[in-house]
């Protein structure tokens, strides 16, 4: 009898600790590519559609953004003040693709670092980003903050 307790409490306790650790998943995103179809169906569709996933199986979904690359031009607000000013296509993409930008952080609180040092390389002032693209630091420096608080990493390139 006393074997058979010992066997339930310890059953008990290892689908506790899991239910535990099931119920919230993060990733973090190392978005590079300037592509936009790719930027759509890559990070975009594939955040929607995740967290869709885990709010039906009622688990806490958490993402981070790291851009860097090519996809720079399209968390710029002010175009006109940036070294993309010349791209005039980048302007028809990006009314189509700040909204979408927007709404995953409204609405999901995807966080959305951008490289401080590819920044700097390519002249882009923190003034002319949109407000809820931090800059804080470089690429490297802001996946190792991510993956060592346990999100999966997952490349947008």
């Amino acid at each position: 009898m006393k074997n058979q307790m010992i066997k339930i409490f310890t059953i008990a306790a290892m689908l506790s600790s899991t239910l535990l650790f099931a119920a919230e998943q993060k990733v973090v995103f190392d978005l590079t590519s300037g592509d936009e179809a790719k930027i759509r169906k890559h990070l975009i569709s594939n955040i929607e559609g995740l967290a869709e996933y885990y709010e039906a199986n009622d688990v806490e979904f958490k993402v981070a953004v790291v851009i860097s690359g090519n996809a720079y031009k399209y968390f710029v607000q002010d175009i006109a003040a940036s070294p993309y000013r010349e791209e005039t296509a980048l302007i028809a993409a990006q009314k189509r693709l700040e909204p979408l930008f927007e709404k995953l952080h409204a609405e999901l609180g995807v966080e959305f670092d951008m490289c401080k040092a590819g920044m700097k390389a390519r002249k882009i002032e923190k003034k002319v980003l949109y407000p809820y693209v931090k800059n804080e630091m470089n690429k490297s420096a802001y996946l190792i903050k991510w993956q060592n608080r346990g999100y999966a990493y997952l490349p947008v390139h």
